[in-house]
């Protein structure tokens, strides 16, 4: 098993994004943190880094929050990514893969060399964004507010393995939710690296579900010696929020902060 300490949510290690690319060492992995209600100004400033494409589909969204927010998170994602490579928030080129997985693209002659080999992720949840930045291999990240789920048992038959289940259902009933969160979290990240739909790569990671113990890849397509190669880190960005961090390699280093409102802007 591969196992992380749990980090405590301060977001300190990183004090500032500016200059964030010249500290990123080959296994390091970045995680900002942000809230995604900006004031307008901001909004006005990060919308005019989106390509045509995610102006089209943001502003297809029903609610006027949504849309704000998936300004805002794009928008970020933009400014955050500017900084690590170099190249102008606008000018950055991002695909995505048939599972929603995004990445840097660009032609080869146009890539900076800070941009090269350069992974990234996102999750969102409620207001909360975070984005994950690494030259590893592959990286995962996700987030959830923590509320009462309804029914997470139905859930947990459906997504998580007997043992995961087992696990949980053998901790004190008022730890519970918690445990069913912070086990999804763990395994949406993983899943969430190897770029694969939720329903489809579940399966293939089992992951610790204690809450308050360190998280770790238990095994990965039911062999406990490939988990050896998984790092993964639980995260809890702020009060009422929490995460996860998964990276392929067991020698990596998680170093994370926060955005505030004067880099939010392009």
């Amino acid at each position: 098993m591969s196992e992380a300490p749990a980090y405590p949510g301060l977001f300190a290690d990183l004090p500032d994004l500016h200059g964030a690319g010249t500290k990123l060492g080959v296994s390091d992995v970045h995680v900002w943190r942000a809230h995604l209600d900006l004031p307008r100004e901001r909004l006005t400033e990060l919308d005019r880094t989106l390509s045509a494409g995610e102006r089209d589909r943001y502003r297809a969204l029903r609610s006027e929050r949504d849309r704000a927010r998936a300004t805002a998170s794009r928008g970020l994602v933009r400014r955050v990514l500017a900084e690590y490579t170099g190249i102008p928030a606008a000018d950055l080129g991002i695909t995505y893969g048939p599972a929603g997985k995004p990445e840097l693209h660009a032609p080869e002659a146009e890539r900076s060399e800070q941009s090269r080999a350069l992974r990234f992720n996102v999750a969102h949840s409620s207001d909360m964004l975070l984005i994950a930045v690494g030259r590893v291999p592959i990286l995962g990240v996700d987030v959830e507010r923590i509320r009462s789920v309804a029914r997470w048992e139905k859930v947990a038959r459906r997504a998580f393995s007997s043992e995961e289940r087992s696990r949980i259902e053998s901790l004190p009933a008022e730890l519970r939710n918690a445990a069913f969160l912070a086990c999804w979290t763990r395994k949406e990240a993983c899943v969430k690296a190897i770029g694969e739909g939720v329903w489809s790569a579940f399966g293939r990671f089992e992951v610790s579900v204690e809450p308050g113990l360190p998280a770790g890849v238990l095994s990965v397509d039911g062999d406990p010696v490939a988990a050896a190669e998984w790092s993964l880190y639980h995260l809890e960005p702020a009060p009422g929020f929490v995460g996860a961090l998964a990276v392929s390699g067991s020698a990596s280093r998680m170093l994370a902060g926060t955005l505030h409102h004067p880099e939010a802007e392009p």
